[in-house]
């Protein structure tokens, strides 16, 4: 059983923070290695250093998820969704 799944049988779901690292990680999977280039290419923001900040944090996340900030993963994942052509479902 997977990490994911004893947490969710053991309290019954995933956070926000858990369900939205899932999301990134599927969009980061279909947009490619290059992920980092494409949320550059396709939303201003993460042209800019405070954008620049959010995507390693992001990044970092998937190996240790107490890291980072969930509204980071939120701006980072939603952008990713959209330039992988991913329709966006409510966070909550």
């Amino acid at each position: 059983m997977s990490e994911l799944q004893t947490r969710v049988s053991e309290y019954g779901g995933l956070s926000i923070k858990e369900r939205l690292l899932i999301r990134f990680v599927k969009s980061r999977n279909i947009v490619g290695k290059n992920w980092r280039g494409v949320l550059a290419a396709n939303d201003p923001f993460f042209n800019t250093k405070l954008g620049g900040d959010y995507r390693p944090s992001v990044a970092q996340a998937v190996s240790d998820s107490s890291r980072g900030n969930v509204d980071r993963f939120e701006r980072v994942t939603l952008a990713l969704e959209k330039a992988a052509g991913i329709r966006s479902v409510p966070i909550v």
